[in-house]
């Protein structure tokens, strides 16, 4: 394991320490206890856990990931907090479960050697096209349960898939009552024995129900919901908590996806913009001396910077002036890659002569890359946290924001986005610069020389503090570039037209434009 790894992995157990204590001290005296999943981001989601000795109901259609979800709960629950789990199979059999799973990074053969996980197969228990009231199988089962769980000391419960059980016994619709009834029964018996389970059911894509029984969710204590569409190269998969008696939780649907380690959950970040950590005394410049007096100074700490200019107006190299000068004073730096590939954005930073792969393989320089095609904008804000939180960095550099809306982002997922990421940013005391692609390429005519005053078309300046605007205009047979500092919250900024140029050295701010020009 690299020394970078074993140190993400330290931070991230003392963020887990440090969220426990915040959910326990939430929970009020004689409440619901929560048992926390260790899940990747599924804690965060449910905040804390999920409710103890309570059974929760997981609805989802074919390929949504509940196996896969009940599998890490009670993976989890052994390896990490020498809890034991038992996992009850209504339709595969054990062994083609355990195969699948050893396709992950898991250590589960000595975890099933010392018996800390037990895989019981109820699978012959569905033998036999009869009816369910003349079938009895629930009490052998709950029986069978019950004498695992106390043999191994078990504290947590898996049982996939319930919902198949009662499909295949039931064959009239009058049978719903029973079905309550019997599942009312094996709910109750599950927190009898002071287990925490999750049980999964399926939720069929032609019924609007999330059950076969629409009966199923009212019994339990807590129920979640897993969904899946198809993108342009991936299958894309949501989670949404519907509800946890007594419990507080985040709602909202989210992404997650499944790599090689399990599980990964991306929940929406609180934030509380109240406590935004912004210095107008202390002020971020980008090393170009008239532009840093422009901007009195430069960026005040914590400010949210827009770029806005069409293509070839200077905006990675204005970017590339703003990450050079932070790492020249000492700070870290993360760049958000959307546009192009990392080697190409080292490659015009050595152009302009700032060598940046010192910085980058000692991790001052971090660079956080996503593909566009079926972008998970709740995996890449979280990537982006990560690496802010891991190096500590001061400014971040987004190129671009509009790479977002031309992927397979729609327009209003792209704000919700920047809200959230701009939020962080704001809570982090991070000054951040984010470069877009606006539509227009020209100023207007003589005395109107910035054309359109619209900077973006997402109504991203109602999120951002700055806005600086980058135009062509044409004059005298010639194309020039202009700049001009729209907005600057809470601070004074030249309001000028200044005309700019790009040579080897980088952004060259030169005069102030006049309209007689």
């Amino acid at each position: 394991m690299s020394e970078r790894k074993e140190k993400r992995m330290t931070a991230r157990q003392r963020k887990q320490a440090h969220l426990r204590a915040f959910w326990q001290s939430r929970v009020r005296e004689g409440g619901v206890q929560k048992l926390e999943t260790g899940i990747s981001g599924f804690d965060e989601l449910l905040e804390g856990g999920l409710p103890e000795g309570r059974v929760t109901l997981v609805s989802a259609g074919p390929g949504c990931g509940k196996t896969m979800l009940l599998s890490e709960f009670i993976y989890r629950g052994a390896k990490e907090f020498d809890q034991g789990g038992v996992f009850v199979t209504f339709e595969e059999r054990p062994e083609d479960i355990l195969r699948n799973l050893r396709s992950f990074a898991w250590e589960l053969d000595p975890l099933i050697e010392a018996q800390k996980l037990v895989f019981l197969d109820a699978a012959s228990y569905q033998e036999g096209e009869v009816a369910i009231g003349e079938a009895e199988w629930l009490e052998p089962m709950l029986a069978r349960i019950e004498y695992t769980a106390h043999k191994i000391g078990a504290t947590r419960l898996a049982l996939d898939n319930l919902g198949s059980v009662f499909l295949r016994y039931s064959r009239r619709e009058k049978d719903a009552q029973d079905v309550r009834e019997r599942l009312f029964t094996c709910f109750d018996r599950i927190k009898r024995l002071g287990l925490t389970a999750l049980v999964s059911t399926e939720n069929l894509k032609h019924r609007s129900s999330l059950s076969h029984y629409d009966v199923d969710e009212f019994v339990s204590d807590g129920l979640i919901e897993l969904s899946s569409h198809s993108g342009q190269g991936v299958e894309v998969r949501n989670m949404l908590v519907r509800k946890l008696r007594g419990c507080s939780y985040r709602g909202g649907k989210v992404q997650f996806e499944i790599n090689s380690d399990g599980l990964e959950v991306f929940p929406r970040i609180p934030l509380d913009t109240s406590v935004g950590d912004t210095e107008f005394e202390a002020r971020k410049q980008f090393g170009i001396p008239k532009l840093d007096r422009a901007l009195c100074g430069g960026i005040p700490q914590g400010h949210i910077l827009l770029i806005a200019g069409n293509t070839g107006t200077g905006k990675t190299t204005l970017a590339l002036h703003f990450l050079h000068q932070g790492l020249s004073q000492g700070e870290s730096v993360v760049w958000v890659a959307l546009e192009e590939p990392v080697k190409v954005v080292l490659k015009k930073a050595r152009a302009h002569g700032w060598d940046l792969q010192d910085a980058w393989d000692s991790g001052s320089l971090q660079f956080v890359t996503s593909p566009l095609i079926d972008v998970v904008p709740d995996k890449l804000l979280y990537q982006i946290i990560d690496a802010v939180k891991s190096s500590d960095a001061r400014r971040v550099i987004v190129d671009s924001i509009s790479s977002l809306e031309s992927s397979s982002m729609q327009r209003d997922a792209v704000r919700d986005f920047m809200l959230q990421l701009t939020g962080f940013a704001k809570i982090q005391g991070v000054t951040m610069v984010l470069n877009y692609l606006s539509d227009e390429a020209f100023g207007a005519e003589k005395g109107q020389l910035l054309g359109s005053l619209l900077s973006n078309p997402m109504r991203l300046s109602s999120i951002v503090d700055g806005i600086l605007l980058l135009r062509y205009v044409e004059r005298d047979y010639s194309v020039r570039k202009l700049l001009n500092i729209l907005k600057l919250r809470g601070s004074g900024h030249d309001k000028g037209l200044f005309r700019y140029d790009i040579d080897q050295s980088g952004f060259v701010f030169g005069e102030q434009f006049g309209t007689d020009t």
